[in-house]
């Protein structure tokens, strides 16, 4: 049985996702557009892609 993953960012996250999560502070959409496809460009699996969407949503949703 999976365990459920916490909601908080205490656990360590892959290189991969490490590095999407920077590339999505540092890189303006607007010259990256749309996300995945942008992930997925630098190298991230479709799965890595949708856990740094996640942690990056989560922190957005943090800073409001």
């Amino acid at each position: 049985m999976m365990a459920a993953r916490p909601e908080t960012e205490d656990h360590l996250e892959s290189d991969a996702v490490e590095r999407g999560l920077r590339y999505l502070a540092e890189v303006p959409r607007s010259q990256r557009g749309p996300a995945v496809p942008a992930l997925k460009a630098i190298g991230l699996s479709a799965k890595d892609a949708c856990e740094v969407l996640r942690i990056h949503n989560l922190r957005m949703s943090r800073a409001h």
